[in-house]
């Protein structure tokens, strides 16, 4: 229906807010200072109509009345008698898409991995899935879970959040069924359905308690996982589900100080034959186990020698330090300077990749490292407070090198964060004009052939993000880190960006 009236010029945000707009191009003022992406005016077609709901074309679709009827009889002549309007048809109720259908194509479009080139999981896989797996009772029960969840928080429906939470305790009812047996607990239908209920703890984490829902989802994975063995690795998908499953574990290990259970451990070394081993993602993964076996054997005093401990975090960190000088010319990215402060950049430079899959990977190694030199420094003050003769010249170097090191890898992790943010455009107005257009052009393209969707890369910022928040000795670097995850939150609508936040600022490790 056709919109009369005079339509408002200025940006979506700027007439949510009841403010003027000084429709500035490519982005108002207004929003650059209040540190919103200004959405541009890109909409101004679309609200020259008007669009109804269900209820609506159920309201115009009725009978009219009788006497409405006579005016429009009473109106015709033999000039307007071929513009009679018809009489109003019932639109068919299948032809209206569910809110479920709805928010499906919503998640998979925004919150999957799609499938492009290399095996980096994250449901890349559902689309091979569609024909016999994604009609299952228990992956469609979870996936309308997880996805109407995702749907409501994103566009302020809470409405729909009890829908979704009965979707998720149907969910486990047939998951807690399957699992009763053993043919059934090793298909994909069970898997999946659990990495969708993970994702669904993420999506509506209210509370740091329930960070440990997540935990219980991912140990049963593991059973799964181990139950299915190397049949996993017969098919492109198999691998795909591992790979997701496997960084799953491996973070989840590392913050609670844990070994990654051996069987799995097993499987990695197993599909490493099918996988490209020269893949840095790959790599990382590989030093990520051994640095959980050694957090893991220092929280269990199995080794408490301080000097062992620091020569062992080395060997890990220079492996690490290896890989990111031989990394291919295709993970690089670029780093870009701004001429003025600006409060979506932490200091005076940013972090362009080429895509948000390859910033987690870089992401990944920094906080390996991170925890390494946090280690290496706590265990040189021990022996500088418990051992003062035995503390050497090198030792009060290596102290020095792990502070200087800690300090710029929380800078590189911050510096990625605007690219997450979706600030990238509005930082142009903040450097060179004419590279920086090039670099962000050259980005959306790749962007969109690597089938990367932003929000989707956020589930891996979020162990980085908090690792950098928890370590920074900065009140600045603290502050920061908080005010962005609290606006990733508000930005994606995944409610464990708020609690991280609320981690940071409390300054207690929930995983201690």
């Amino acid at each position: 229906m056709v919109r009369h009236g005079r339509l408002s010029k200025g940006c979506q945000i700027c007439r949510k807010r009841k403010i003027k707009c000084d429709q500035a191009r490519p982005h108002c003022n207004q929003c650059l200072k209040a540190g919103w992406k200004c959405p541009q005016y890109d909409d101004s077609i679309e609200r020259m109509f008007l669009y109804h709901t269900p209820k609506d074309l159920d309201r115009y679709t009725s009978k009219p009345s009788t006497t409405a009827i006579r005016e429009i009889n009473s109106a015709e002549t033999p000039e307007n008698t071929f513009f009679r309007h018809p009489l109003p048809v019932k639109i068919p109720s299948n032809v209206i898409q569910t809110i479920e259908c709805r928010a499906i194509d919503f998640f998979l479009l925004t919150h999957a991995f799609q499938e492009e080139g290399l095996i980096r999981g994250h449901y890349e896989y559902l689309s091979a899935f569609k024909n016999d797996v994604m009609t299952d009772k228990r992956v469609l029960t979870s996936l309308n879970a997880v996805a109407l969840a995702a749907y409501a928080y994103k566009f302020q429906h809470l409405d729909l959040l009890k829908k979704a939470r009965q979707y998720y305790v149907s969910s486990l009812r047939y998951i807690n069924s399957a699992l009763s047996s053993r043919r059934e607990a090793a298909e994909d239908g069970t898997l999946i359905s659990i990495l969708f209920l993970n994702t669904f703890e993420a999506l509506t984490c209210e509370a740091r308690d329930s960070l440990y829902h997540r935990e219980a989802h991912l140990r049963g994975i593991t059973t799964i996982v181990e139950l299915r063995g190397v049949s996993l690795f017969r098919s492109r998908r198999g691998l795909q589900l591992f790979r997701q499953v496997f960084l799953c574990l491996s973070v989840s290990c590392l913050m609670h100080s844990i070994r990654m259970p051996p069987g799995l451990i097993k499987l990695h070394h197993y599909a490493a034959a099918y996988m490209n081993a020269d893949d840095p993602a790959w790599k990382v993964s590989d030093s990520m186990v051994t640095l959980a076996s050694l957090r893991a054997d220092i929280k269990n005093h199995t080794l408490s020698d301080p000097s062992n401990i620091i020569e062992s975090a080395k060997e890990i960190d220079r492996n690490l330090s290896s890989l990111t000088e031989h990394i291919p010319s295709q993970w690089h990215f670029q780093t870009i300077y701004i001429a003025e402060p600006c409060n979506l950049v932490l200091e005076t430079q940013y972090h362009i990749y080429p895509d948000v899959w390859v910033a987690a990977i870089w992401n990944n190694i920094r906080t390996c490292r991170l925890l390494l030199h946090q280690e290496i420094k706590t265990q040189l003050e021990t022996v500088l407070n418990t051992s003062p003769h035995t503390f050497s010249l090198s030792d009060a170097f290596q102290h020095q090198y792990s502070t200087t090191t800690i300090q710029q890898l929380i800078s590189e992790i911050c510096a990625s964060i605007p690219q997450y943010c979706g600030h990238l455009p509005l930082l142009s107005e903040h450097s060179s004009p004419t590279r920086q257009a090039t670099l962000i052009e050259d980005t959306s393209h790749r962007h969109s052939q690597n089938g990367i969707p932003t929000t989707a890369g956020i589930y891996l910022l979020f162990w980085p993000l908090l690792n950098a928040g928890q370590i920074t000795d900065s009140e600045t670097q603290r502050n920061w880190i908080i005010k962005r995850s609290r606006y990733i939150g508000e930005m994606t609508g995944i409610q464990q960006a708020f609690v991280l936040g609320d981690i940071v600022g409390s300054g207690v490790d929930p995983f201690c």
